[in-house]
């Protein structure tokens, strides 16, 4: 039992030691102490014990009512101090919240600035948060909303809240409207919307609302009739559709019409008004029916429209092949066409798809196209404001097809001329083209920004060269440009061409047509000279006749006899007839390239004059009717300038490419084929072989190397050629030189069996070799031919000495 009674006993001392303040700890202790001590002493007897605390007993009662008078006053104290501590942290932290009243401009905002002050809600707080929400700023007219969504979220648990503010809005507006002065416009509007937010929160009551409408309606002058437009615009709407206020203000509105027809209201006031009035009741009309479309029409623009985009382009056109062709090709077709529906950026994935289908549907593609070039002109024929954006569209997605090569050069630049003339000196030039009318300048911006950086060589530098002379003069025809529209085009001629000069007056652009025009006609005419030589190579390379003798042995039409050496040329022209090795004829065919982005090179022969390099050379095999002589001057224009260009690159090409040797197949020193008499095969007949079409021609093997592979081609050369004569000459030298050594080595040979045997009439019986050759290479002629990385190197053979001439081309 003694010990229970001591923990329990501990217990409570514990207990009352933390109530205790601060102020009677030590006198707490003390009583502990002697609590203690009393309890010590219970040991020794309980007489003694019963004695003690009587007295002790009697002791405190005495000090107990001094001891409480002193803790109830400094408690009182502490109290004081901490309320005065709280009030002023309640101050400067409502105070910060107030100050974020006006950056509260979304509902999460707002909502959590009204929890925080809850916090501190007290009525004096309550009567700063209703001055702060009324002093709004009045230009501030966002935040109405905003603060009335605060006082609604308020007005659950503290009703003052909203009664206050809603009292000092009707007192603002009774002042103002009776002080019937024409200032304080802003704040008048700032108050009347404030009440209208109010009333969308069901704050302010409907007949609020109702007393201000009828107090601007009964003197509807000035500013009244701008109090009465913003607060229908604000809440009229919402009374309009409410079943209980429904009548009563449509019964407002129609005195609001009757008003505006009576008085003589100036147009500012009266589009208020009518603004205000349909914006309450909007005019009736029958609803708008939608489209039912096949669920396949709806996957088609599901693809083009939602799912299109650079990742997915793969899969969209998988899907689109996968369709049935039949039933949707005009569907897709249409769709294709509708791009200025969807995102300007993503025209050109439309073109990439064009493209990916024609692989497969060619027709399709060809559909696009003409869809694109119709619409061009629908577009210039209407010229409807409308249908602006969808022209750029088509622009653009003209100018994305010759990116993705389905259209050619000629078709951009025949669409750059058409925007530029369409309509001129007709009497609906005003109306297709209008003096002010900038909009033909942005469809010839759109166009090049997208493909004109292709046009930067050949003939398409220069017709967009010419092109833009032509747009320069068309530019100043139209005055002074809007500052947008001459940032475009500043920001076009320094990307495309930014040396060329902007003129400044029609008569300057005339002047350089006229030296542009002069140009082209020089350049004309040394390409018609040119390719008179270019033919004369032509016509020498594909000469057909027999061989004709040129040291007095026989020869044959196909390869020589034991005399068969080489002379070094080029290959034939890719348009002549060859033979290969083994026999087969081969004819190679000039490709017209019809797209100026191309730069593949042609081949040509070309003995004395200059090489024609031009890809869009064509050799007509049929007659055909005379072309236009302005149009051929172009064209051979177009042609020689081409072809100077190739020529440059060739050039340069040759400078860091290896010089190459062939080396002579076995089979060229061993002659032709013979039969069994010893005759070459082939119809060897005298020296000369005039009955080969009467041409007096040399034939000659060439030596062309194609990767490789060696190839010999045949040749026939004009017997008076330079080349002919200085190889017959020296053909002759080296068979007198022969003969003169036959002649010393037989005398040799006499006299030394003579001396030997002593017999001078013994016959000889030694034979010279009949195939020794005596070989050398000279007169090593270089040149540049070739088409694409590889080079043609060729060896001209001749019969007659061992002199072998090297000429690559």
């Amino acid at each position: 039992m003694k010990a229970v009674y001591d923990y329990l006993f501990n217990d409570v001392s514990i207990y009352f030691k933390e109530l205790a303040p601060e102020s009677d700890q030590g006198q707490s202790t003390q009583d502990m102490a002697e609590v203690t001590a009393e309890s010590g002493t219970l040991q020794e007897g309980k007489s003694t014990e019963k004695g003690k605390d009587k007295e002790e007993k009697d002791k405190e009662k005495v000090k107990d009512p001094e001891k409480e008078k002193g803790k109830e006053k400094d408690a009182e104290r502490k109290g004081e101090n901490e309320k005065e501590k709280l009030k002023s942290l309640e101050g400067t932290n409502l105070d910060a919240l107030l100050q974020r009243l006006p950056g509260c401009v979304s509902r999460d905002l707002i909502d959590q600035l009204t929890v925080e002050f809850c916090y501190f809600n007290s009525k004096s707080n309550r009567k700063k948060l209703v001055r702060a929400l009324f002093n709004v700023p009045r230009t501030s007219l966002e935040l109405l909303p905003y603060y009335s969504r605060m006082v609604a979220t308020l007005s659950t648990c503290m009703k003052d809240v909203s009664f206050m503010l809603l009292q000092l809005l009707e007192e603002e507006f009774n002042f103002l409207i009776n002080k019937k002065d024409q200032m304080n416009i802003e704040t008048k509007i700032r108050n009347i919307r404030f009440i209208g937010e109010l009333c969308k929160f069901r704050i302010a009551p409907a007949s609020t609302v109702f007393s201000c409408l009828k107090a601007c309606l009964d003197d509807f002058t000035h500013h009244n009739i701008d109090v009465a437009c913003n607060l229908l615009e604000t809440c009229g709407r919402f009374l309009y559709r409410s079943p209980e206020t429904t009548v009563r203000m449509a019964n407002m509105l129609e005195i609001l019409m009757r008003l505006k027809n009576v008085k003589n209201l100036d147009p500012r006031h009266s589009t208020l008004v009518e603004n205000a009035y349909y914006l309450c009741k909007p005019p009736e009309r029958s609803a708008r029916v939608s489209k039912v479309r096949p669920p396949l029409y709806q996957y088609i623009r599901k693809l083009l429209f939602s799912d299109l985009d650079k990742s997915s382009i793969e899969h969209v056109l998988r899907q689109l092949r996968k369709l049935p062709w039949s039933e949707c090709e005009a569907y897709l077709l249409k769709c294709f066409m509708k791009v200025h529906k969807g995102k300007y950026g993503q025209i050109h994935l439309i073109a990439s798809l064009t493209a990916g289908l024609s692989r497969y549907h060619d027709e399709f593609a060809v559909s696009v196209v003409d869809e694109v070039l119709e619409e061009i002109r629908l577009g210039l024929e209407l010229n409807d404001y409308g249908m602006q954006q969808r022209r750029i569209a088509h622009m653009r997605f003209l100018g994305e097809l010759y990116n993705y090569e389905h259209v050619d050069s000629s078709v951009i630049f025949e669409t750059l001329n058409l925007i530029l003339v369409f309509g001129h000196d007709t009497p609906e030039q005003d109306v297709l083209d209008p003096p002010e009318d900038c909009f033909r300048i942005r469809m010839v911006i759109i166009l090049l920004e997208t493909c004109g950086h292709y046009f930067d060589r050949g003939s398409s530098k220069r017709k967009l060269d010419r092109f833009l002379i032509h747009f320069q003069r068309y530019i100043l025809s139209k005055g002074a440009l809007p500052l947008d529209v001459e940032f475009d085009l500043q920001d076009l001629f320094v990307e495309l061409r930014p040396n060329m000069i902007r003129y400044t007056s029609i008569e300057e652009v005339n002047a350089a047509l006229i030296e542009h025009e002069e140009n082209e006609r020089i350049v004309s005419t040394d390409k018609a000279n040119s390719e008179k030589h270019s033919d004369i190579d032509k016509r020498l390379s594909r000469t057909t006749s027999s061989i004709i003798s040129t040291n007095g042995q026989r020869t044959t039409n196909g390869n020589e006899e034991n005399g068969l050496h080489d002379i070094g040329g080029s290959d034939t022209d890719s348009g002549s007839g060859t033979i290969d090795q083994d026999g087969h004829d081969e004819e190679e065919l000039d490709e017209e390239n019809h797209d100026d982005r191309c730069d593949t090179e042609d081949e040509d022969d070309g003995g004395g004059g200059p090489a024609s390099d031009e890809d869009d050379e064509v050799h007509v095999r049929q007659k055909f009717a005379e072309a236009d002589p302005h149009e051929v001057a172009s064209f051979e224009q177009e042609l020689r300038a081409v072809m100077q260009e190739s020529m440059e690159q060739r050039r340069q090409e040759l400078r860091g490419r290896p010089a190459l040797n062939m080396v002579i197949p076995m089979n060229l020193f061993e002659g032709p084929p013979r039969d069994h008499h010893g005759r070459g095969v082939g119809g060897e007949s005298g020296d000369e072989d005039e009955g080969a079409g009467g041409n007096k021609d040399v034939q000659v093997k060439v030596l062309v190397k194609r990767g490789n592979k060696q190839q010999t081609k045949q040749m026939y050369i004009p017997r008076d050629c330079s080349l002919v004569q200085s190889t017959k000459q020296k053909e002759a030298a080296e068979f007198e030189e022969k003969r003169d050594i036959k002649r010393l080595v037989l005398e040799y040979n006499d006299r030394e069996e003579e001396e030997n045997n002593g017999l001078g009439n013994q016959t000889l019986n030694w034979m010279p070799g009949g195939t020794s050759r005596v070989t050398s290479r000279s007169s090593t002629w270089e040149g540049s031919r070739g088409r694409g990385a590889g080079s043609r190197y060729g060896y001209y053979h001749h019969s007659g000495s061992g002199l072998y001439h090297g000429r690559r081309r």
